[in-house]
């Protein structure tokens, strides 16, 4: 028994706790858990299987947002769609009105003088 503890054999581990229960002793039956189902939508997608669950992440075929999930954006990309609302047809600018910039165009751009002053002063001028 010393050398059994003391793992000085080639036998593997003993089970001594296992040796000195009662044999006659019925195997416990295993519980059934009732069925887990999300209430997003994503469940007739991956029906409970961890693999599909996988394969559904993999092909972006999920309903769920990434804000729905993590509470920090994971990447620089998500950091923008991070804090909009999930609803459809709702833009971004109606939920975020610090979004709105006023627009200041130019009517001639750098180019667009440039050219008119070639054209102008330079009878031989031509774009090709």
């Amino acid at each position: 028994m010393l050398l059994l503890f003391l793992g000085l054999h080639l036998l593997g581990h003993g089970h001594s706790t296992k040796s000195a229960l009662i044999s006659d002793q019925k195997d416990p039956v295993p519980t059934r858990l009732p069925p887990i189902s999300s209430e997003d939508g994503n469940y007739s997608v991956h029906q409970n299987s961890h693999t599909k669950y996988h394969e559904a992440v993999r092909k972006v075929s999920l309903k769920t947002f990434p804000n729905q999930v993590f509470r920090v954006p994971l990447t620089d990309a998500q950091n923008f769609s991070f804090w909009r609302s999930n609803t459809a047809g709702v833009r971004p600018e109606e939920t975020m009105p610090w979004i709105r910039n006023p627009r200041h165009c130019l009517i001639k751009s750098a180019m667009t003088r440039f050219m008119d002053h070639s054209i102008l002063n330079d009878r031989n001028f031509s774009l090709y």
